[in-house]
């Protein structure tokens, strides 16, 4: 049974709502979703490490892999994808809203928990 987020997720803690590339899901242990990619392709979210506080997880779609993390309360990390490259960017989420999608690209937003649940938010056009 996994531990209850301290915020609430839409899809709850069903990865089988992000195989269309939108889902809202909570995660309390290490995982592996697949969704569709940008320009067509496959990409695999896999979560690697989560606790209180803390997230790690790698991107892979095509021939490109994003690697993230972050550490500390209030702390995540987005990663764009897109047909030809990814990007990220790690620290304080400000915005506690769901990341945008954006054209040709999925976006990935991963935030920590303080119970050990951290949000994982999956857009895309």
């Amino acid at each position: 049974m996994s531990a209850q987020p301290s915020v609430p997720a839409a899809d709850g803690d069903d990865i089988g709502a992000c195989a269309d590339g939108d889902c809202e899901i909570a995660v309390s242990e290490p995982l592996t979703i697949r969704f569709p990619g940008p320009g067509g392709g496959r990409a695999t979210l896999s979560v690697t490490k989560v606790g209180p506080n803390e997230i790690e997880y790698t991107v892979k779609s095509g021939n490109g892999q994003a690697e993230a993390a972050a550490g500390g309360p209030g702390q995540g990390c987005v990663t764009v994808l897109r047909a030809n490259g990814s990007g990220n960017s790690c620290g304080g989420l400000g915005d506690p809203r769901p990341p945008r999608a954006q054209p040709d690209a999925v976006v990935v937003q991963a935030a920590t928990g303080e119970d050990g649940t951290a949000l994982l938010h999956i857009v895309s056009e």
